[in-house]
């Protein structure tokens, strides 16, 4: 019964040290996600500036009900870049809201986290099911001839 006890106190141990990593590895970047893309639209009007500010991706590769992987220039977090109905787009943030893992693509509509099970709606980034209570940052996505830029982080 001795090592009944102490199998339990290690496997507890064990999940507190991957929750603590988990939470305590990714906070301190993801408070800073949402005020730091503000500038992004800054370079975005001017076709030639910006650089590396600007975050562009030809339309033809976001599908109807499809997606493609950008990175946020702020923060170097991949962006999923979806259109869930023709001609609407926008941007999800990868980052799960829960722990900070990155969720898989959009795939029948929804965004998957591995880690715990969390899923969003790919269309809106709510919460479909938890853990996660808050749903995925929204990036604001504009068509520009054929071309799809990432602009900020939506309030």
């Amino acid at each position: 019964m001795d090592g009944g006890i102490a199998a339990v106190a290690l496997g507890g141990a064990g999940l507190l040290a991957g929750s603590l990593t988990a939470t305590f590895g990714r906070s301190g970047k993801t408070p800073a996600a949402a005020p730091a893309p503000a500038p992004t639209p800054t370079p975005s009007p001017s076709g030639t500036g910006g650089g590396a500010a600007k975050v562009s991706v030809a339309a033809s590769a976001v599908p109807v009900g499809g997606s493609a992987q950008v990175k946020d220039p702020a923060t170097g977090d991949a962006v999923y870049i979806v259109q869930p109905k023709a001609g609407q787009y926008c941007g999800l943030s990868s980052v799960c809201t829960h722990s900070g893992c990155a969720v898989d693509a959009p795939k029948n509509g929804q965004m998957y986290c591995p880690c715990h099970g969390s899923r969003f709606d790919a269309a809106t980034g709510a919460v479909i099911n938890g853990p996660a209570t808050k749903p995925l940052p929204k990036y604001t996505v504009t068509k520009d001839g054929d071309k799809l830029d990432l602009g900020p982080v939506q309030s």
